[in-house]
């Protein structure tokens, strides 16, 4: 074990701070809230000190004697708690700021990235940048956390068959426990802190190395998947990449995996590096390849920074996509290095771990504040005419983004650039009667919204040839459902058809009349298919269950040019199915 107390004394120190930690969160999460409501900021600031005390203090005592873990951990959860309190002005309600996806990812970030830093700098001698101790400790941390977990699963797992045992026999002890309200948070963090006590008295049966050895054997495919995705995108065309933000978190994802397979062969020293060929080989090819996943990473969130603007979290990928770069680059020029580039490699990851904490402690800074950013460059779009008003998304800047936003609205409202300002203004009030964003969306559309319905109602296909939709049918679609099937009624299927068509057909027996089935097909996106029963005052939406064929999501075009066609029949069953190449399909009674 390391600087820490072994023994029975060192389980029940660890049990102890466990306890403690599963009581504060009880207190805090549980208790204080109400007793709190008006000083929310306060139990911001108590629940983030809370949350970053006990977590690094347990992370580090297995390292560090107790006192000095203490004394680490509230030198961190002091200046974290500030940052996040901080943050939480850029918002009216402490609410609101939890419900961002930035300031709670930077906490979390340095909440991961610190602990190895304070470890190697409280340790007796130690050296606050030494690349070994950093390394080790980052990995003991993770194992120790994953096996005591593991234990805390396991005794809840026990807790519970002990409870339906003794319930066999009329007992209900161990219920009538866990109704107490602390009980859980305090049997949780109890059972974690001596689990990771006993994980750090057996270091040596239960050592990073494994998980670390089972990496390197992850290298070799990890590289080839790579090699062989870099080598098939110039004939597949680069241009599919880059059509939303999906492409960019799936490069984001496999760059730091690979950065993290190419560190675990790199190891925490030349002495303990594995000398395999094989294992060598193929982190260096790895680490050659990076910037091009970095690079495509990065232009794909560009792409979309540029196409619709910044949000906060396009904000938080293009700084992902920026520490990305920078392992590519040191990692490459690590490589490229005849001699000790696993040595280039240990630095850049020290350079880059620093780095990933200056940002992250940034983003809860006004210096890269991701809502100030975003409501400053959507107003900017605007303003130079990239934009329409009627397409800039001011709910969200109203009510998703803080103060930055409403002030945006502000800078808005005042604009006399000639920039659409009447527009502006029907939009600006239509925000200000909604209620929600669905009421937003229908008072901002007005006209448009009935010139779409009227539009739809001439371009659907209906079939049996001659039959038409009931009266009031397309004026009671939902705006999402007009969009949806207008979009799909503008392009073409195979056969030339719109790729869209709406069949009158008596599908359920128990209902007189007919049922409208609609089938359309958008461009690069999955088919609507739902069935429209009518009900008092409007019509109920279902979506099909299959009685056989083939599934007719997989080529709705083919269904479209049939049901058009004629193609179809209605077959009699104890609830009517509609058959179309050959699918047959019912919908319900």
């Amino acid at each position: 074990m390391a600087d820490g107390t072994q023994g029975l004394p060192g389980r029940w120190s660890y049990g102890a701070l466990g306890g403690g930690a599963g009581l504060a969160a009880w207190l805090l999460f549980e208790l204080l809230p109400g007793p709190m409501a008006g000083m929310t900021r306060l139990h911001l600031l108590l629940s983030s000190f809370g949350t970053a005390f006990f977590i690094a203090a347990l992370a580090m005592a297995g390292a560090l004697r107790l006192g000095r873990a203490l004394a680490a951990a509230a030198l961190l959860a002091l200046p974290m708690a500030g940052l996040m309190t901080w943050a939480s002005l850029r918002f009216d309600t402490v609410a609101g700021a939890l419900d961002d996806i930035v300031a709670p990812a930077a906490f979390a970030a340095l909440l991961v990235l610190a602990p190895p830093f304070l470890i190697a700098g409280f340790s007796p001698g130690g050296r606050w940048l030494d690349y070994g101790a950093l390394f080790t400790r980052s990995w003991e941390i993770v194992v120790r956390f994953s096996a005591a977990w593991l234990f805390v699963g396991l005794a809840w797992g026990i807790l519970f068959l002990s409870n339906a045992l003794f319930g066999l026999v009329g007992l209900e002890v161990i219920e009538w426990l866990l109704e107490l309200e602390p009980v859980p948070y305090l049997l949780t963090g109890l059972t974690l802190g001596l689990a990771l006590a006993v994980v750090g008295e057996r270091s040596e049966y239960l050592s990073p190395e494994l998980m670390l050895g089972l990496f390197r054997l992850l290298l070799p495919v990890v590289l080839a998947v790579v090699a062989v995705f870099l080598l098939a995108l110039p004939l597949r065309g680069i241009g599919h990449l880059f059509g939303g933000l999906s492409a960019a978190s799936i490069l984001l994802a496999t760059a730091f995996g690979a950065v993290t397979l190419i560190s675990s062969a790199a190891d925490a020293g030349e002495a303990c590096r594995p000398r395999g060929a094989l294992a060598e080989s193929c982190a260096r090819l790895l680490a050659l390849l990076l910037p091009v996943l970095a690079a495509l990473a990065g232009t794909a969130v560009a792409m979309r920074l540029g196409q619709y603007g910044a949000t906060p979290e396009r904000v938080l990928a293009a700084v992902l996509a920026l520490l990305a770069m920078g392992y590519g680059l040191g990692y490459a020029v690590a490589a490229l290095g005849r001699r000790h580039w696993a040595t280039g490699v240990r630095r850049v990851n020290v350079a880059m771990a620093l780095t990933a904490m200056v940002l992250a402690a940034g983003l809860l800074t006004p210096l890269l504040d991701p809502q100030r950013i975003s409501a400053a460059d959507q107003v900017a779009r605007y303003a130079d005419g990239r934009v329409p008003a009627d397409k800039l998304d001011l709910w969200t800047l109203g009510h998703d983004w803080g103060r930055a936003g409403q002030a945006a609205l502000e800078r808005l409202a005042a604009m006399e650039d000639g920039s659409g300002g009447e527009a502006m203004e029907r939009q600006l009030a239509a925000l200000k009667g909604a209620a929600s964003r669905a009421d937003f969306e229908l008072a901002r559309r007005g006209r448009a919204l009935a010139d779409d319905r009227n539009s739809l109602a001439m371009t659907l296909p209906v079939r049996p040839e001659g039959a038409t939709l009931p009266e009031g049918f397309v004026a009671g679609l939902r705006p999402w459902e007009v969009r949806q099937i207008s979009e799909a009624c503008a392009a073409r299927t195979a056969g030339g058809n719109p790729s869209c068509v709406a069949v009158l057909a008596d599908l359920s027996g128990a209902r007189p009349g007919d049922e409208i089935l609609i089938l359309a097909q958008r461009p690069g996106e999955g088919p609507l298919l739902r069935a429209y029963f009518p009900e008092a005052g409007g019509y109920t939406m279902r979506s099909p269950d299959y009685l056989g064929g083939a599934d007719p999501y997989r080529d709705a075009g083919a269904a479209i040019d049939a049901l058009i066609a004629g193609r179809y029949d209605l077959r009699p069953m104890r609830l009517n199915a509609l058959e179309v190449e050959g699918r047959t399909l019912f919908f319900g009674r």
